[in-house]
């Protein structure tokens, strides 16, 4: 054999073995320190939405979001503002603006009219979030619009929320 081929295959065995050692040591800890200040992944999330133009406050609820690689975000809310099965889960967008800072766009079908005059109407939830990650915590200030099925607007309402990141058993410490 010759002294370039064994160099070559020594170099291969030291970056093969290099390799199979650090795996070990990459696992949930190195997950854990890549995503901090990073919005990809899954969180829970409480939203404490007002009236836009008067402030009163309406009743709190819990969403899960997730956010995927590429861009696109799936929402589910527990609102008590719907009656099950009026409204769809949320599909959207979101983008990375700087640092920190992202921006969301979901938009959610509203299936039938609540029994309520005037409240929800057959169309459409969009969802505008400015969102601040601050390791696996996040804030959002939010705009909901209510479109009817004609597309004219019905509804604004606005909301901050607070979450947390939401990672399975292993990576607790």
């Amino acid at each position: 054999m010759s002294s370039q081929l064994r160099r070559v295959s020594s170099l291969f065995a030291v970056s093969v073995l290099g390799v199979a050692l650090l795996q070990p040591f990459g696992g949930a800890a190195a997950a854990k320190s890549n995503r901090a200040g990073r919005l990809q992944g899954t969180w829970r999330v409480q939203f404490n939405p007002v009236n836009c133009q008067t402030g009163a406050p309406l009743a709190p609820f819990a969403v899960r979001l997730s956010f995927a690689r590429g861009g696109t975000v799936t929402e589910v809310t527990s609102s008590q503002a719907f009656l099950p099965g009026q409204r769809t889960p949320g599909l959207g967008v979101w983008n990375h603006i700087d640092d920190n800072a992202y921006r969301a766009v979901i938009e959610g079908f509203i299936l039938f009219d609540s029994p309520a005059p005037g409240v929800f109407k057959r169309g459409v939830q969009r969802l505008m979030w400015d969102i601040e990650i601050d390791g696996d915590q996040m804030t959002i200030a939010s705009t909901s619009q209510f479109f009817d099925a004609n597309g004219n607007p019905v509804f604004v309402a606005c909301a901050s929320a607070t979450g947390t990141r939401f990672e399975d058993a292993q990576d607790e410490d």
